[in-house]
């Protein structure tokens, strides 16, 4: 069992999160973690090249990935 797994139990058991725990949880979900991975690569490929195309569009990715935690909430 992992640690997420664990959590979530003991949260359906009436324990409350801390912010921290929050925010690890959040970031958890698959489409987020992709959206910022894609997000890092093209902020650090823009930075590279002096390109702030690629910057605008890692920021833009991240900033999605954080939308659709919102949205499923």
């Amino acid at each position: 069992m992992s640690w997420v797994e664990k959590r979530v139990e003991a949260y359906n058991k009436g324990e409350k999160p801390t912010w921290l725990e929050k925010r690890a949880l959040e970031h958890a979900q698959p489409v987020h973690f992709v959206l910022v991975i894609a997000a890092t690569v093209a902020l650090v490929y823009g930075l590279w090249m002096h390109d702030w195309t690629w910057i605008i569009v890692g920021v833009i990715l991240g900033f999605l990935g954080h939308v659709y935690c919102w949205v499923i909430k």
